[in-house]
């Protein structure tokens, strides 16, 4: 029986013009890219399924209304993007990955009023987590099919654990690093770490490391490299797992933050820092491998790291936790998964005890 409650999606709206702004139509966003991609504006009409003349008309209208031109056309070497267009392009980019997790969490409050407001039944599971491209999967992946859903919360690793500590949310998503790393930062979360009442789903494995522009123009290898070269660092936010991990081996090397060109600048997510390097706003960031793909931007393996979902005893145990435990395991979100490079799902919807991480 499918599932009939509302859902909602939340996007911002891009107005521009010189004497009375316009909404600017998302399919000129989606053409510039693919005329970025191609080269040829053939081509990029094939891709974003529009007649030529019809794209042409859109990019010539908002050039004139913005007061530059977008694109540019040479005989014989087909149409690329202006710096203008290009600028564009990544400013929406770096504006989407930044913004785009606070849409999300406001959209999932909305959908959970208007199902109090419908009374309907089963509400959804309230989690607080460190960002994450994998759950925001989840979250889509649960969203079309009947049975319970998420409503995810993007903050720290820190701030989620202490909210679930607090009674703000259900289930708490959280990652450590692996080895010793991850006993040192294990220290900060212990005091809301329960193992008498609490319980953990494995939920995956990811890559982290430093994220540099494609070819790492700098010869960035290690992170006593960031400061040698005067990259321009840009950090996560404090209180983010990704944070304190870098803090840490900070101090394990010797490395004074003053050193790092950046430190105090800190984005939200993976990708909005990622955003930022492809754009040429930092030289070098933290962060997870598949944040670098999606991006086309080097990776630099730094470590590996473990990301739970925590609840209490009982909500582990109740049946809609058990539903999404199986939804883990299912062959449809593993597929979903195994095109997203820098995650491990080995171990993941395994149900453990909180004294097996605190050791």
């Amino acid at each position: 029986m499918p599932d009939t409650r509302p859902t909602l999606d939340l996007d911002l709206v891009w107005k521009a013009g010189r004497h009375g702004k316009k909404p600017i139509d998302p399919e000129l966003f989606a053409l510039l890219e693919a005329i970025k991609n191609t080269g040829k504006l053939t081509e990029a009409t094939e891709r974003v399924g529009m007649p030529y003349r019809q794209a042409w008309g859109l990019i010539t209208a908002w050039s004139e209304r913005i007061g530059q031109p977008l694109v540019s056309k040479e005989q014989g070497r087909g149409t690329k993007l202006t710096e203008l267009g290009e600028r564009l392009l990544w400013i929406r980019q770096r504006i989407s990955a930044r913004l785009t997790p606070h849409l999300e969490s406001a959209a999932s409050e909305v959908e959970q009023q208007l199902n109090e407001i419908l009374k309907e039944p089963n509400p959804a599971i309230t989690m607080f987590a460190s960002h994450d491209l994998v759950l925001a999967e989840l979250r889509e992946f649960l969203r079309t099919r009947p049975g319970p859903k998420l409503d995810v919360r993007f903050v720290g690793s820190l701030e989620s654990v202490v909210a679930l500590c607090k009674g703000r949310c259900e289930l708490a998503g959280f990652h450590i690093p692996e080895g010793a790393l991850g006993r040192d930062i294990l220290r900060k979360y212990e005091p809301w770490l329960k193992p008498r009442a609490q319980r953990v789903i494995y939920f995956v494995g990811r890559h982290q490391g430093m994220m540099v522009a494609a070819g790492n123009p700098l010869g960035i290898k290690t992170l006593k490299d960031i400061a040698a070269t005067g990259a321009r660092f840009i950090n996560r936010q404090r209180g983010s797992g990704t944070h304190l991990a870098f803090e840490r081996m900070l101090q394990e090397q010797g490395i004074d933050r003053a050193e790092i060109k950046g430190y105090y600048t800190e984005e939200f997510t993976h990708l909005a820092v990622a955003a930022a390097i492809a754009s040429g706003v930092a030289d070098v960031g933290i962060g997870i491998e598949a944040a670098a793909r999606r991006l086309k931007l080097d990776f630099i393996p730094l470590f590996v790291e473990d990301y739970y979902l925590l609840g209490k005893r009982e909500t582990i145990e109740r049946e809609d936790i058990d539903s999404i435990v199986a939804s883990l395991k299912a062959p449809g979100f593993a597929a979903q998964v195994r095109g997203i490079p820098g995650y491990d799902t080995s171990r993941t919807g395994e149900v453990s005890n909180v004294s097996d991480i605190v050791g």
